[in-house]
C-alpha cells in the first residue's frame, strides 16, 4: 500500500521483544538534508494513541523540515562523490574499443557529463583528435558550461 502523502519522511515502528511480546510502538521523523541528518520519535504510549502519536510527529515534521533547506540541483552536480576517481565532478575517460574483421581498433576520449534542461547530457572529445590535455579541457568546459545553462533556466 502507498504511503500516504503528507506522510512523507514519516515511518511507522514496531518493536518485539525476545518472547514475541510488542514493545510500545510510535513514529519516526527522519530526513537529511545538505550533510545535516534529523531524527525525532513519537511513541504511542507517550501521546496517548496512535492516532495522535501520527499527528505528533506531522506536527513536528512540518515545523522542522523549513529549517533544514534542500539543495538545489546545481550544488548537488558539484558534489564529488567518493568513488570520483579523476578528481573532476562530471568528467571521465572511457574507452571504445571496435573491431573489424580483423583489425581492432581503440579510442580513448574525455567524457563531460550532467543533468541539466531537458535531462542528462553527455559529451565526448577524442584524444586522437585533440590531444590528451586539450580533450580534457574541452570536457571540463563543457560541463561547467551545462551546469551553468542549468543554472541560469532555475533563475529564470
Amino acid at each position: 500500500m502507498a504511503k500516504a502523502k503528507n506522510h512523507r519522511h514519516i515511518t511507522r515502528t514496531s518493536h518485539y521483544d525476545k518472547e514475541g511480546h510488542a514493545v510500545p510502538s510510535g513514529y519516526m521523523v527522519r530526513f537529511s538534508r545538505r550533510g545535516k541528518h534529523h531524527q525525532a520519535y513519537f511513541s504511542d504510549s507517550r501521546y496517548g494513541s496512535q492516532k495522535k502519536a501520527l499527528e505528533a510527529a506531522i506536527a513536528h515534521r512540518d515545523e522542522m523540515e523549513p529549517k533544514f533547506r534542500l539543495m538545489t540541483s546545481v550544488e548537488r552536480a558539484n558534489i564529488q562523490m567518493s568513488t570520483n576517481t579523476s578528481g573532476t565532478v562530471g568528467v571521465r575517460w572511457s574507452t571504445k574499443v571496435m573491431t573489424k574483421g580483423e583489425k581492432t581498433y581503440t579510442f580513448e576520449f574525455a567524457v563531460a557529463a550532467w543533468t541539466g534542461v531537458g535531462g542528462r547530457h553527455t559529451k565526448t572529445f577524442s584524444v586522437e583528435k585533440y590531444g590528451k590535455e586539450q580533450a580534457w579541457k574541452l570536457a571540463v568546459k563543457a560541463r561547467k558550461n551545462g551546469i551553468a545553462e542549468l543554472a541560469k533556466s532555475l533563475k529564470s
